[in-house]
């Protein structure tokens, strides 16, 4: 397993103290400047595990293999199903992301000069907040280098969507939702991987047909479950390595 740090740091825009959550290739002579993917968890939190454990183990082994160079995944912790909005039952996560995640790794030499993550991943639900996060960047001027969706959580009807107690409206979760927005996101390289039995699959190949840079498109034989999850983490730290920025 690769060096895993928990801190707790405040979150006005949570109201809350939070858990900060880093995980980087253990051995490291220094960290300061460390590149960063900052990894959107789940519907269930930070606990057990934020990140599924192949993908942490994926990370030290690649390291210490000289497949890939040093970066380090950082989590904050967004509560309870968690799709990363603004106005959440939790607050107002995106703005936390945007605003407070930059300080918080500044004080802690991590990221880029301005304390950015280079790259966005997320599991389930935290895919659905990747693809928000990596449009707001976009926005921003200071885009990401990659997006890794894992079993992204992305329904496409409303049907799907009302189930999961998160939007009061349809309208609201059109707004919300990234695959209105895709044109949004520019060029950026996403690689997906997935279930082909799981549920929010339509919402995966959607995503994979129509933005404009898919290297990875993998389909896998499990469910929204473990089959896929730990079965995922060395193809997905390759990807997010090939994006880590020459000056890391």
């Amino acid at each position: 397993m690769p060096a895993i740090i928990y801190e707790q740091v405040r979150s006005e825009h949570r109201q809350t103290d939070v858990r900060l959550y880093t995980a980087h290739p253990s051995g490291l002579e220094r960290t300061k400047g460390l590149p960063v993917v900052l990894y959107l968890h789940g519907r269930d939190g930070i606990d057990p595990t934020p990140i599924p454990y192949d993908t942490l183990a994926a990370l030290e082994r690649e390291y210490r293999d000289g497949a890939i160079p040093a970066f380090a995944f950082v989590v904050v912790d967004g509560g309870y199903n968690a799709y990363w909005t603004d106005g959440s039952a939790n607050g107002d996560l995106s703005s936390m992301l945007t605003e407070e995640l930059p300080r918080w790794l500044r004080e802690r030499g991590l990221g880029d000069d301005e304390g950015r993550p280079f790259a966005v991943a997320g599991i389930s639900t935290g895919g659905f907040g990747a693809l928000n996060y990596a449009i707001a960047r976009q926005a921003a001027g200071n885009p990401v280098s990659a997006v890794a969706e894992l079993a992204p959580a992305l329904p496409v009807t409303w049907e799907h969507m009302s189930e999961k107690g998160v939007f009061g409206s349809e309208e609201q979760w059109r707004h919300a939702d990234p695959l209105a927005h895709l044109d949004k996101l520019g060029d950026v390289p996403v690689g997906v991987w997935v279930g082909d039995t799981d549920p929010f699959l339509p919402g995966a190949e959607r995503l994979v047909a129509e933005h404009t840079d898919i290297p990875v498109a993998s389909v896998l034989p499990g469910g929204h479950d473990g089959s896929v999850f730990d079965v995922v983490g060395a193809d997905m730290v390759r990807f997010l390595a090939d994006h880590v920025p020459a000056a890391g």
